[in-house]
């Protein structure tokens, strides 16, 4: 597998995990399955992380200067990881570390980038 394809695997599995999250204490779905709404939504932010032409410099969709989600969609995004992303910590510590470190380099790029 190469570099480009484990980080748009990575990036699924955790809006996965994230969506299951509010789904679960949101919608009440029993954890395993998601409701139709939150499934749609997944199945389309795949199709977009899929075909994201900066996902192999970029750190996190938030932290992109392109959108790739319609402005709807992207906003019940934010709800949704604004929700789950505490709670990512508790269920998934690995993967809510990960995501944080990652945040912060980005964060120190950003900077970096400002500054020169």
């Amino acid at each position: 597998m190469d570099k480009l394809q484990k980080i748009r695997e990575e990036e699924i599995k955790a809006v996965t995990e994230m969506i299951g999250i509010f789904c679960r204490d949101v919608h009440k779905t029993d954890g395993v399955e998601l409701c139709p709404e939150c499934e749609e939504l997944l199945e389309y932010i795949k199709k977009r992380v899929n075909s994201c032409p900066r996902m192999a410099e970029k750190t996190l969709c938030s932290e992109c200067r392109t959108h790739c989600y319609a402005p709807n969609r992207q906003q019940r995004i934010k709800q949704i990881m604004h929700y789950s992303g505490s709670k990512l910590a508790l269920r998934s510590p690995v993967m809510a570390v990960r995501r944080k470190i990652t945040h912060w380099i980005s964060t120190i790029q950003q900077i970096v980038y400002d500054i020169f």
